[in-house]
């Protein structure tokens, strides 16, 4: 008898000592997790089809339309699909290789680099190594990688403008000897971008002709005869007389 209630004693010391930690455990596994699987949200590489928005500078001065007025979009052409610039989403793989056509404005054009919204451009088109930041960009291609490779340029500005190359003199630059310049028609402040050059032989310009003058170029500049609306390239030197033409044809 003695021994039973003994262990009677023993058992009710057990649980008292126990019932704190059961105690702690369930309060314990009633928290929540610090870290739940949640879905992650991965940004793609800019590159992929675009949707049918539309955005764009109103009375873009544009090169493929015999350099009239013409409307830029920030998104894509709607006949063509082609990547939106602000789109994050990669190509399909399997239409990669099928015509696009591509529109966004330029932001970096350097070392040969062109890189139109956030998309690197490719093209052998003269028009391409006009572009400089601020321009839009249209181009017709194909996507190879990351780059979209273009068989087709087009340039629109919001002003219009023409590309001189040679003397700073010649365009009101004089503390260069040679300069690069994008020329607009804004009198008071003409040049839309200006970086020296090295020394050239010849002359350079790039420049709309509208049936009356060269937009964008001084006034001094001479204009050649029996010309008709559009973009020219013309290649001169200076002489005895002045800037003389020894070169004009359509551009590009």
């Amino acid at each position: 008898m003695g021994s039973l209630r003994i262990a009677f004693w023993l058992w009710v010391v057990l649980v008292l000592l126990l019932s704190p930690v059961w105690a702690v455990s369930a309060s314990a596994s009633n928290q929540p997790g610090l870290a739940p699987d949640l879905p992650t949200l991965v940004q793609g590489n800019g590159k992929g089809g675009g949707n049918n928005n539309k955005g764009g500078n109103s009375g873009g001065n544009g090169n493929g339309n015999g350099g009239g007025n013409s409307g830029g979009s920030s998104g894509k052409n709607s006949d063509n699909p082609g990547p939106n610039p602000n789109s994050n989403a990669n190509p399909n793989p399997s239409s990669a290789r099928q015509p696009r056509s591509y529109m966004g404005q330029v932001t970096v054009s350097a070392g040969g680099q062109v890189i139109a919204g956030n998309v690197r451009i490719q093209s052998n088109s003269p028009w391409l190594s006009l572009a400089i930041p601020g321009m839009w960009l249209e181009a017709n291609g194909v996507w190879e990688g990351e780059v979209f490779v273009a068989t087709e340029v087009k340039l629109y500005s919001p002003v219009p403008w023409a590309f001189y190359q040679g003397p700073g003199s010649l365009v009101g630059a004089s503390q260069y000897p040679f300069v690069s310049a994008w020329l607009s028609n804004n009198r008071s402040d003409p040049f839309m971008a200006l970086q020296a050059a090295s020394e050239q032989a010849q002359v350079r310009v790039v420049a709309y002709f509208d049936g009356s003058k060269f937009r964008a170029l001084p006034a001094s500049f001479p204009v050649p005869a029996g010309l008709k609306p559009g973009w020219y390239e013309l290649m001169g030197s200076i002489g005895a007389q002045g800037l003389v033409w020894s070169s004009v044809r359509p551009f590009p």
